[in-house]
């Protein structure tokens, strides 16, 4: 009995080691959201205005270069998820502006 015990702390603990390293780095997927800014920017006006396709290969684009830095994939997507959310919040706080500031972020993509 006390030999089953301790197996089955060691597999909880074995386990909990394991999930733990599952996780994402919350800071570095943001700081690579600040460096590909403009990527990301592009990713997220792309899928407003409809063109699936070229937002396809910016993903694709977005999620290489995470790879490339050493990050996994909930990072990368967290990173694509975050820099999405941070335009759209910018676009949503002057929503008479919107089309303005929309074809403004465009001139770069």
């Amino acid at each position: 009995m006390i030999l089953q015990t301790v197996a089955g702390g060691l597999i909880l603990f074995a386990a909990s080691i394991s999930t733990a390293d599952a996780g994402y780095n919350q800071s570095r997927a943001e700081k690579f959201a600040y460096k590909q800014q403009d990527r990301i920017t592009c990713y997220y006006l792309y899928g407003l205005s409809n063109q699936s396709g070229k937002q396809d290969v910016l993903r694709g684009l977005i999620t290489a270069s995470a790879y490339a830095k050493g990050m996994n994939k909930q990072e990368a997507i967290y990173a694509i998820a975050y820099g999405s959310g941070r335009i759209a919040a910018t676009l949503a706080e002057d929503p008479d502006r919107r089309d303005e500031l929309i074809s403004e972020y465009s001139k770069d993509c």
